[in-house]
């Protein structure tokens, strides 16, 4: 799982450092910063999976530099842990003082301090799985060089590292925003979901054991539910239709014309159940959205005794009551702007209580201050 992200100079994350555990609950005031956490792990899921580049919309353009700072450089760092290694990647990125234009600095990855892959102005050397000196190229400064790499024998590790970085998950969902019908399966889901049809069509053809409990899990939260198909729209066109049954009788609806609660319900189980045990690391933004109290706290169950497990990690914002008493006592961090306007994180595990109230009465009331 990642262990720790460092973000410098990036919107209100300067010097920033947060923590990570396998099940971590975000929390703050609204521009403190939970969704720019977010934002850092696309654009960084975007470049190692080679589909962005560094000024592209949504990665590191210049209006993402902080803005009461004149330093023209921003520092990112992953530190991951995967089986008995520890991993850091770093990217350091530099803005043009005139202009749109930026370029990566540099980019490394070492596995337990010793290096692996190293990308500096331009120039790349890898280093073999021994930490032995390999070849060395050269490459384009406006994305990254790591995502580059092919696979081979002697860098299995950093391969290792590459396909866990980028099978992670940035959603905050839209269910209005769901697209019906999907002309090919897409194995990444958008930003805001609205490719879940495509998403969904790929799941269910990698995973297909699991289809069975994810749809037994939204039986048991969506009344009548019987379970999702992809129908035949066009010559290369699948509409995701939804099957319902009452009594005796059965129907079935297309995604679009079922309520936006019971999509964004769909699409959390199948978050949870579908992509599970293949290593995906979810960030969600404020999942209970759409969803009503009596429904969400199943699939927080349903998570937490997922994370670890068939789910890697999860990292979730809200400002929710029901997640804040479920999870925030042992997996809290509250972001807190200060004075300056940077933020810091702060551990809620070590938060005395008051009166006995419970841990969102505290922080309705500004208390935690």
């Amino acid at each position: 799982m990642f262990k720790r992200l460092y973000v410098d100079n990036y919107k209100c994350l300067v010097n920033f450092e947060l923590p990570l555990q396998e099940l971590t609950l975000l929390l703050g005031a609204d521009g403190a910063g939970k969704t720019s956490v977010l934002d850092v792990m696309f654009a960084v899921r975007q470049l190692l999976n080679g589909t962005a580049k560094i000024t592209d919309s949504g990665i590191f353009s210049n209006r993402t530099l902080t803005v009461w700072q004149s330093r023209k450089q921003q520092v990112f760092e992953l530190e991951a842990q995967l089986k008995e290694e520890q991993f850091t990647y770093r990217l350091e990125v530099e803005h043009e003082e005139v202009g749109k234009r930026a370029r990566i600095t540099l980019e490394s990855l070492t596995a337990n301090q010793q290096p692996l892959f190293r990308f500096e102005r331009g120039d790349v050397r890898l280093f073999r799985d021994d930490h032995s000196e390999g070849p060395t190229f050269s490459s384009d400064q406006s994305e990254s060089a790591l995502a580059r790499v092919a696979p081979r024998p002697e860098n299995t590790r950093l391969t290792r590292f590459l396909n866990f970085a980028t099978k992670v998950i940035v959603c905050g969902l839209y269910p209005a925003s769901f697209e019906t019908e999907a002309a090919e399966e897409a194995s990444l889901l958008h930003r805001d979901a609205r490719n879940f049809a495509a998403w969904f069509w790929h799941m269910q053809l990698e995973r297909p054991d699991r289809v069975t409990d994810f749809t037994k899990a939204l039986h048991n939260v969506i009344d009548g539910f019987q379970g999702l198909r992809l129908e035949k729209a066009g010559l290369d066109t699948r509409a995701l239709m939804v099957r319902f049954a009452e009594e005796e009788r059965r129907y079935e609806f297309r995604l679009d014309e079922i309520s936006d609660g019971q999509r964004a319900l769909i699409a959390l189980y199948a978050l949870v159940l579908l992509a599970a045990d293949q290593g995906y690391t979810l960030f969600l933004d404020e999942p209970e959205n759409y969803v009503a109290l009596t429904e969400i706290q199943p699939w927080l169950v349903e998570l937490a005794d997922s994370c670890g497990d068939s789910v890697p990690q999860a990292v979730l914002c809200s400002h929710h009551l029901e997640l804040i008493d479920y999870l925030g006592g042992k997996h809290g961090l509250l972001l807190r702007r200060e004075t300056t306007g940077v933020t810091r994180a702060e551990s809620l595990t070590t938060m005395p209580t008051e009166g006995g109230l419970k841990l969102s009465e505290i922080i309705a009331r500004g208390w935690e201050r």
